[in-house]
């Protein structure tokens, strides 16, 4: 569904925008130019993962269904560590995995021990069916 443009020009000031679905997608950060021409980049992608578009477009609509851009866990414990950690994109490990042409499955498992929690999560993960136009089939 698109966001007719007034609304998201009368979003632009608010904050409270991501209730009508409407969400800024933050632009990447660039490091400074010292620190960047330490960088050597690599001749060859060979030992590299590759992902070919319609797995990448896969996992970008699954993601943003699991956790979208901007969104933060809420819980009842005082202890916010946990909903914070289970908020970033960084804690999951992803998996994709091709079942013919046009389905694609993508299961996120957290890993708490990235934010230096130690605590088991029983429930904290994804799988979603994904079909080749884009569409969620299921999520489990």
């Amino acid at each position: 569904m698109k966001t007719p443009m007034w609304i998201a020009l009368l979003c632009l000031p608010l904050s409270g925008c991501s209730l009508v679905g409407y969400h800024k997608v933050k632009k990447a950060s660039w490091a400074p130019p010292g620190e960047a021409a330490a960088v050597v980049f690599p001749n060859s992608f060979k030992e590299g993962v590759h992902l070919e578009g319609p797995v990448m477009a896969a996992l970008e609509v699954a993601m943003n269904e699991f956790l979208p851009p901007g969104s933060e866990l809420q819980t009842e414990d005082p202890d916010k560590r946990m909903a914070q950690c289970l908020s970033r994109r960084s804690t999951y490990d992803t998996h994709v995995l091709q079942s013919g042409a046009d389905l694609f499955f993508v299961w996120f498992s957290p890993q708490p021990s990235r934010c230096g929690l130690n605590e088991p999560i029983l429930d904290g993960g994804a799988v979603y069916a994904i079909d080749g136009q884009g569409r969620i089939l299921g999520q489990r």
